[in-house]
């Protein structure tokens, strides 16, 4: 039995970040599933475990880490032995978090409108529209970006893409993907458009590294 346990949403992006960086550092996992009716939902299991109620949560041994960010870091200083997420130079550790930073708050911004039209009792067009056009004029960014190097900092998957391409993510999901309600409700509404090829190459090379995935 592993001694790592993944708390998780399996849609969500940040759980999805969180089960990138176990997979692309080949640590061996145990998978624990939160299961909800609605949303919020009871979430008394993950309080238990973590003291809060969002996901992802990791507990390693008698450690428990919450937040996904977090979790990158924690995985980055207990197994050293492991590829990196991160840099040891001091300048490109800054890149990789500013980065990280640009998905966190930027590319997070189209996501957060669609998952709050997703619950709410009435669809707004224009924000749905806002949604589509602020996600394709950040990955527009990415595209400048990638056009480099084929990731975002240094040549090489980092906490960067990690923290990135699952969010983009939501915007390139086929209407039979199979991913439950919510995943079908971006799959309608969100959608990336022609183009954007370098990107869209990114967000496979980079969702790749998650086990459930394969």
């Amino acid at each position: 039995m592993s001694e790592l346990t993944l708390y998780e949403l399996p849609p969500s992006p940040n759980n999805m970040k969180a089960r990138i960086a176990l997979g692309f550092k080949g640590l061996q996992f145990e998978r624990s599933i939160l299961e909800l009716d609605q949303f919020p939902g009871d979430r008394s299991g993950i309080v238990a475990v973590s003291g809060q109620p969002r996901t992802p949560v990791l507990k390693h041994g008698s450690a428990v880490i919450f937040d996904s960010g977090a979790i990158l870091r924690y995985l980055e200083a207990n197994f050293r032995d492991t590829p990196p997420l991160f840099s040891t130079d001091f300048d490109e550790f800054g890149e990789i978090e500013r980065w990280e930073a640009f998905g966190r708050s930027r590319l997070s911004e189209p996501v957060s409108i669609m998952f709050q039209k997703a619950f709410a009792p009435e669809k707004s067009a224009d924000a749905i529209r806002r949604a589509n056009e602020l996600m394709r004029e950040l990955v527009g960014c990415l595209e400048d970006r990638l056009a480099q190097t084929g990731f975002l900092v240094g040549g090489r998957l980092t906490a960067a893409d990690v923290t990135g391409a699952p969010l983009v993510n939501l915007a390139m999901l086929s209407a039979d993907a199979g991913s439950g309600p919510i995943g079908q409700f971006f799959a309608e509404n969100l959608q990336l458009g022609e183009g954007y090829d370098r990107t869209r190459e990114w967000v496979r090379t980079v969702l790749a590294h998650d086990p459930i995935a394969k």
